[in-house]
């Protein structure tokens, strides 16, 4: 009976540190919450922006760094990943272990790091997110560098290329490719 309440208790713990490190994580992202882009649409995704082996991407707003170990280990990219929330940034660096992939995941606010270094920028981002970072795109990718959007567009620049993952005509599973 005791090991059966040690083990409600603990369950009850985890429970307890994942809500709060997602609500945590609302609050500190301005309201974006942790949603995870479609698994079926990450080898799309690289094809469409021609990633190539070596490139460096970045994943900001990473999650459980799901796309960047996929990105690694399918098409052999050096992934970077900037996540706030406490739990999926736990899962990521549990999710690279377990891999065993050249990718980092930090617990900092992508909008205070310099993107120059970026091959490649992934965003599952939200409208009101996209447009705040539109000039950091401006200014800090260099040329040659592809920036992704997974499922919104940046709203003053027409991307250069646009590929549809879905038959049902909305945004979720459109991928926008922006070039510098």
């Amino acid at each position: 009976m005791i090991y059966i309440l040690i083990i409600i208790l603990i369950i009850s713990i985890v429970a307890v540190v994942m809500m709060s490190s997602l609500i945590i994580g609302l609050i500190r992202t301005g309201g974006v919450p942790f949603i995870s882009t479609n698994k079926k649409d990450f080898d799309e995704i690289c094809r469409a922006v021609e990633l190539k082996s070596g490139e460096i991407i970045y994943d900001l707003g990473c999650g459980k760094a799901n796309f960047l170990i996929r990105a690694a280990k399918k098409f052999g990219a050096n992934g970077r990943g900037y996540e706030l929330a406490l739990w999926p940034y736990v899962w990521a660096q549990i999710g690279i272990w377990f891999n065993d992939v050249d990718v980092e995941v930090y617990m900092k606010d992508f909008f205070k790091i310099n993107l120059s270094e970026a091959d490649v920028v992934f965003c599952y981002l939200f409208p009101e997110v996209m447009a705040k970072l539109e000039s950091k795109f401006e200014k800090e990718l260099k040329s040659g560098a592809r920036l992704v959007s997974y499922g919104f567009k940046l709203p003053n620049r027409k991307p250069d290329k646009e590929v549809i993952t879905n038959d049902d005509n909305v945004e979720i599973g459109r991928i926008y490719i922006y070039r510098y």
